[in-house]
């Protein structure tokens, strides 16, 4: 599906089916390889099929054909979900238009032509739009650490708030929903990486003489490096939590494993004196003592409280 991008006058974006003559934006969603071709040949360059940009190395994600650029970037999207798709997706900044081919459905794809107006870039050349939709998937990611932190936030409390006293079940939900915050940050931390790299490439092409704008660059780099900085810090926030709850569910396993090894402690004497009494052979001291069943009873009995009385001496119980 191909979907054009021209100014509007007021600074924004008018969208139109196909390929439009005086677009500055071309997005290109699940294209055919016909229209691959068909947009290549106004761009002047040749397009990368899906399969070329799932195979690219991360080395080679960034390169330039002439005067056109070639910047594969990792995005994720569907964040609102149990379950989020990352998948890449490729800038081809000409001289005339900027062309994104994606697979899949990042959030700002949709609001940046929405939200262009109110942007801090403008939207007269490929260049600016670019800087403005790279503007918006920097301020997405953002949203998603805030929406990620707000979860394991959520989940701290819910599992430390009552002293870990959680339905087996909650516990279960409670990891199942750190590991999906935990594997979100981690892909927000790629995605970061891949857009930090393709700043720096265009900031060397800035310094070549090119026409990119170095404050622009400046400006997104440093929000990225904000961003990287709070996705460590979740990161190593959710290791606490992770840590500090096998602990405390460590040392609950340890205090129902030291209570089963004392009661097993305290039946071990009557079961001795049982055990003994019990084997019934023909010579056997004091198999016919009138009184024998209730003197090994009584030993059993006196046996186990013995034992209580000594682990209590002991602090043990």
């Amino acid at each position: 599906m191909i979907e054009s991008f021209r100014p509007d006058g007021a600074g924004g974006l008018t969208r139109e089916e196909g390929l439009g003559a005086d677009a500055v934006w071309v997005d290109l969603r699940d294209p055919t390889s016909e229209e691959l071709a068909e947009v290549g040949k106004v761009a002047g360059a040749s397009l990368p099929s899906k399969e070329d940009m799932e195979e690219i190395e991360l080395s080679s994600r960034l390169y330039r054909d002439g005067n056109v650029d070639f910047l594969t970037l990792v995005l994720p999207a569907l964040t609102e979900t149990d379950n989020h798709q990352v998948a890449p997706v490729t800038f081809v900044l000409c001289p005339r238009q900027v062309v994104t081919i994606r697979y899949h459905e990042p959030r700002p794809f949709k609001s940046y032509p929405v939200r262009a107006a109110h942007s801090p870039y403008d939207t007269g050349s490929a260049q600016d739009v670019m800087f403005g939709l790279l503007d918006e998937i920097i301020d997405r990611l953002a949203d998603i650490l805030e929406l990620t932190d707000g979860r394991i936030e959520g989940v701290s409390r819910g599992l430390f708030g009552n002293g870990l006293e959680t339905e087996v079940a909650d516990r279960r939900s409670a990891l199942a929903t750190l590991g999906q915050a935990g594997a979100l940050v981690s892909d927000v931390r790629n995605s970061l990486v891949t857009i930090e790299r393709a700043l720096t490439f265009l900031n060397r092409e800035a310094a070549g003489g090119g026409k990119k704008s170095p404050r622009a660059i400046k400006v997104l780099s440093s929000d990225v490096a904000s961003l990287a900085e709070h996705a460590s810090f979740l990161t190593q926030k959710l290791s606490l939590i992770l840590d500090t709850f096998f602990g405390l569910t460590t040392i609950e396993q340890n205090a129902v494993t030291k209570t089963f090894s004392l009661v097993a402690v305290l039946f071990m004497p009557p079961t001795l004196i049982g055990a003994v009494f019990g084997m019934n052979f023909a010579l056997m001291p004091g198999i016919d003592w009138r009184w024998g069943f209730t003197a090994a009873l009584v030993a059993m009995v006196a046996s186990s409280v013995l034992s209580y009385l000594y682990f209590r001496w002991k602090n043990l119980l």
